[in-house]
């Protein structure tokens, strides 16, 4: 088992209750498998929300077949648009 750390940005912090978790994934877990995952704790990954994940090579948005580190850290976050 790996552990990954998730943090919830801005306002998925409210909607989730909480500012992080930590979850334990199977060795060879995936992006899919965290999102799964993501899904039991109640937070719908629709187009509207993002994952990234924050390692040692910086702050990149994977995909869904990517494998996951131990320790690594995970970052979802709401759309976010300007002008």
């Amino acid at each position: 088992m790996i552990t990954i750390i998730v943090k919830f940005l801005g306002g998925l912090r409210q909607e989730m209750g909480m500012a992080c978790t930590t979850l334990l994934l199977p060795d060879d877990a995936t992006v899919a498998d965290l999102q799964a995952r993501l899904l039991t704790l109640g937070l719908d990954l629709d187009e509207q929300k993002n994952i990234a994940v924050l390692n040692q090579r910086g702050l990149n948005q994977w995909p869904l077949d990517q494998r996951l580190a131990p320790d690594e850290v995970v970052m979802v976050f709401p759309n976010i648009a300007g002008g």
